[in-house]
């Protein structure tokens, strides 16, 4: 840490908020949002708001039960103060975000008694790859990873013999991650309960039965504040979603280590995906086993430990995965690297991450004449894109020569995914604005005019055109043309994925790697309807 001390950053360097919202905070405003998932989630809130069922959400006019209804609730909440906008949905999951880095601090204030290891926490979970894309996303697990952390607050609380606080903070946050994303909270934060007898034995000895028992007495409150949801709506919902949100949304995500739940992937995977997800730490820090093993009596690195360890192998032996289920245990590396470098057994070396950004910068500016066929009218993004990203590694191996803060790292992963997400969001041809096809569809809407939708939509359209009606889903040949008889005159809707009508749309927009198009309904009855295409995995609910 000296060299830091003796750099003219120190104030910059001093504390990841200013970097937060510098790099954060443009997406939320500029950024459409992306298909599929911010879409759904943005049509399920418009419909709670549309329909004022605000007990059991809905999407295209049915109940969604993949999801309980903190988020949707949120993003209404915020409605009610700002107007309808995309950007408040992601102003609520950027709020927890900073929530998230404001709770990763103390947590690791009050593990450590050391300021140094609490800033250093924060910018090593706010530099994390993953963190970083999901920071500002319309999705659930950074307010889940908020939740998390504040679980933990609480069961800290309890080790330290608050049991009144720990009880309260605990059973809130239990409550709350449970409204957030399900049960899966409670096996976020479990390992943390199980292991404080290990993390933290001097102020345990003797009160085991007690700590147990207060961490219990949470879990009720937790478990108290979602049925109080649960319950009414599953009244309210009916047999089939009372069926789904007690049963099927849990075990369809476990089940079977056979690989047939949903996402279902082999037990190594997380294996896989884990190292690239934690970029640039892994690339970025370098340390030496020995003096790493001097850590393992620090109740710091035994809760981090205890926290990690044991729920990703359990996240590993469940069969449905995505990389995204690994974020709220994000924070326990974060703890790990902060305590590794304040007692210096891990040392900053950003030379490696900063070849890497160089190296695929100039590979990505040289694709427009390496595979000049595969770019689909992208090869400016691709140029000017990799010229930025290998200018980013550039300068991260010029300024960042002293070693001796991972804020350099931090920044240039901040600013690689702002990069890529303009990229996405405002590449040519706006290949993921669906907003003109979904006006085309109010529209029809609006002049009494009949809309169906070629195989599943996945509420794409729904936020976008402000719709009011919902859009039937037709799969089938043969149900796409008895609908068209019965329509004449409407209009067929559909994306890459779908069943297609073979004459020619009479709108067409790229969408994502195809397009999305509408076609008259006589012209589906006179021309036929073309086989449907290979189901797009990325279409399927996360």
């Amino acid at each position: 840490m000296n060299a830091f001390r003796q750099t003219p950053w120190r104030d910059v360097l001093e504390h990841p908020w200013p970097a937060a919202l510098l790099f954060l905070v443009p997406v939320v405003f500029l950024l459409p949002p992306l298909p599929i998932d911010e879409t759904r989630y943005l049509a399920v809130a418009w419909e709670m708001r549309e329909g004022g069922d605000f007990l059991v959400p809905h999407l295209n006019g049915a109940p969604y039960a993949q999801k309980p209804p903190m988020l949707f609730w949120l993003i209404n909440l915020g409605w009610m103060a700002s107007g309808v906008h995309a950007w408040t949905a992601r102003a609520v999951t950027l709020a927890c975000s900073l929530a998230s880095l404001a709770l990763m601090y103390r947590l690791a204030l009050r593990l450590t008694a050391s300021q140094a290891s609490a800033r250093l926490a924060a910018w090593f979970l706010l530099g994390t790859l993953y963190f970083a894309a999901f920071a500002n996303a319309i999705m659930f697990d950074v307010p889940l990873a908020t939740c998390v952390l504040l679980g933990v607050h609480g069961i800290c609380d309890l080790a330290d013999g608050r049991m009144r606080r720990g009880v309260a903070v605990a059973g809130l946050a239990i409550g709350v991650g449970m409204l957030v994303k399900g049960p899966v909270m409670l096996l976020d934060i479990a390992f943390v309960a199980l292991t404080a007898p290990w993390w933290h034995p001097s102020r345990l000895a003797g009160r085991r039965g007690r700590f147990f028992g207060a961490f219990l007495l949470a879990m009720l409150i937790g478990a108290a504040i979602i049925l109080a949801w649960a319950l009414p709506a599953a009244w309210h919902g009916g047999a089939d979603y009372a069926h789904a949100i007690f049963l099927r949304q849990t075990f369809d995500r476990i089940e079977g280590t056979a690989g047939t739940g949903a996402h279902a992937r082999p037990a190594w995977w997380y294996l896989v995906v884990l190292l690239p997800l934690l970029l640039p730490w892994p690339l970025a820090l370098k340390g030496t086993w020995a003096r790493l093993r001097l850590l393992g009596s620090e109740p710091a690195v035994r809760l981090a430990l205890g926290w990690f360890v044991p729920t990703f192998i359990v996240f590993s032996l469940m069969s449905g995965k995505q990389a995204h289920y690994l974020l709220p245990l994000f924070p326990a590396v974060a703890l790990l690297l902060a305590v590794g470098m304040t007692r210096g057994a891990l040392a900053v070396r950003s030379m490696p991450f900063a070849l890497l950004l160089l190296v695929t910068g100039l590979l990505l500016a040289a694709v427009p004449w390496l595979a000049p066929h595969h770019l689909h009218g992208n090869a400016a993004v691709a140029l000017w894109a990799g010229a930025v990203i290998a200018l980013l590694g550039l300068a991260l191996l010029l300024l960042d020569r002293r070693r001796a803060h991972p804020a350099g790292a931090a920044i240039a992963t901040l600013l690689l995914v702002l990069l890529v997400k303009f990229a996405v969001g405002h590449g040519p041809e706006a290949r993921y604005d669906v907003q003109p096809i979904a006006a085309k569809i109010r529209a029809a809407q609006d002049r009494g005019q009949a809309v169906a939708s070629l195989g599943s939509h996945h509420g794409v359209y729904q936020f976008a055109g402000r719709l009011t009606h919902p859009i039937p889903v037709l799969h089938g040949e043969a149900a796409i043309l008895a609908w068209a008889r019965e329509h004449p005159e409407g209009l067929l809707a559909g994306y890459s994925g779908n069943y297609r009508v073979r004459a020619a749309p009479v709108f067409t927009q790229p969408f994502r790697g195809s397009t999305a198009d509408l076609w008259r309904a006589r012209d589906a009855l006179e021309s036929g309807i073309a086989p449907e295409l290979p189901r797009n995995a990325a279409f399927e609910e996360d």
